[in-house]
């Protein structure tokens, strides 16, 4: 499904007028996908079509700037490095132009963010999933095109005079912070995870990736030798903030070995684990929807580990799932080995609920209220 400048397109009922498009490739796998540029044809709305045939995947975003929308909800699809290997018409990249990405889709699997990190910042997307047969081709119409291209010349002047009436009045840059404060969300492990493993100083580095069923993936970081397993899971609850539902360490680990860490959260399932030759603490996180459709081990782990994996999620998350994920078959369904024993005042889930009531009481003095994720 290929397009051009100029090319008139029906999306979703929704006419657009294709501006120009860039095609990028992922490092990863070398597959290649297009982004178009498009306009409304009925006013100025711009917003980008991705094609991807390689994935049967297909969808329309905008972007929304370079500050990172709320992912209450939100839970991580994708992530990679993408190069710019071919532009044309009206864009502001360049071929040899390179990024990180993170992609993120909602619990309807229809809504998605896109983050994207470039040499000169962040820039974030939102938008939907769109079916094939919803693009059409309707004409290429030279005329649209130009009266398209004239709108973003005089909307470039305005937005220049705007910032630097912006520029004179500091009080908004006030103003943008406390109402940015309302929309506040604590991030998930595995944006965590994600974003400190690409810093100058990483804890964790990513290891692999899982494949699991209904398209559900796990990923795999290292934590190294450094540092203990109660130190690791202790610093991934004070990142999401102590928002878990449940969190505790196996006490029944081989003689000599350290016990692994669950943490169940209310869209992620992650466990911190001894390698299987004890040489280095691993972090494995994934969606609760492929611990309950895969049966598939932690990467690299024990026995104990291993076992422990599928206890914890069997007893703490399976049954909620189950009605969530009724549609899939699960493993978990003829799961025959004996339950954990769950307690409450466990140190790490007392851990949890001093990091969140901290958290809590942290915000309300910033003044910036609680998220109602509304």
């Amino acid at each position: 499904m290929k397009f051009s400048r100029g090319d008139v397109l029906l999306v979703d009922g929704v006419e657009y007028v294709v501006l120009g498009s860039v095609t990028y490739r992922n490092t990863a796998d070398g597959n290649c996908w297009d982004e178009y540029r498009m306009q409304k044809t009925e006013g100025a709305s711009e917003v980008w079509l991705s094609i991807d045939d390689v994935f049967s995947e297909y969808s329309v975003t905008h972007v929304v700037g370079e500050r990172c929308p709320s992912l209450r909800g939100y839970h991580i699809v994708d992530h990679g490095h993408e190069v710019v290997v071919a532009t044309s018409g009206s864009v502001d990249v360049v071929p040899g132009d390179q990024a990180d990405f993170n992609e993120y889709e909602d619990d309807t699997e229809e809504k998605i963010i896109s983050e994207e990190l470039w040499s000169d910042g962040a820039e974030y997307s939102t938008g939907h999933y769109v079916d094939p047969e919803d693009i059409f081709l309707s004409r290429h119409d030279k005329a649209t095109l130009e009266k398209a291209e004239a709108g973003i010349r005089r909307r470039a002047y305005l937005i220049t005079a705007l910032a630097l009436l912006v520029f004179c009045i500091p009080l908004l840059a006030g103003i943008f912070e406390f109402f940015s404060s309302l929309f506040y969300s604590p991030q998930t492990i595995s944006h965590y995870l994600s974003r400190q493993s690409k810093t100058a100083a990483p804890r964790y580095s990513y290891v692999t990736s899982v494949t699991g069923e209904a398209k559900q993936k796990a990923d795999v970081y290292s934590a190294g030798s450094a540092y203990s397993i109660d130190f690791i899971a202790e610093d991934i609850i004070t990142a999401i903030e102590g928002e878990t539902e449940y969190v505790q360490k196996d006490d029944e680990a081989g003689e000599g070995e350290e016990g692994s860490v669950a943490i169940l959260t209310k869209k992620e399932y992650c466990l911190v684990y001894p390698s299987e030759d004890n040489n280095e603490v691993l972090v494995q996180v994934s969606k609760r929807k492929f611990t309950y459709t895969t049966d598939e081990s932690p990467y690299r782990s024990n026995r104990h580990a291993r076992r422990y994996y599928r206890r914890f999620y069997y007893s703490t998350g399976y049954s909620s799932d189950s009605s969530s994920y009724r549609k899939y078959s699960s493993p978990y369904s003829s799961f025959d080995d004996t339950s954990i024993s769950y307690s409450d005042s466990n140190s790490l889930n007392t851990y949890s609920g001093t990091v969140r009531q901290d958290s809590i009481n942290a915000r309300r003095s910033d003044g910036g209220g609680l998220s109602n994720g509304k």
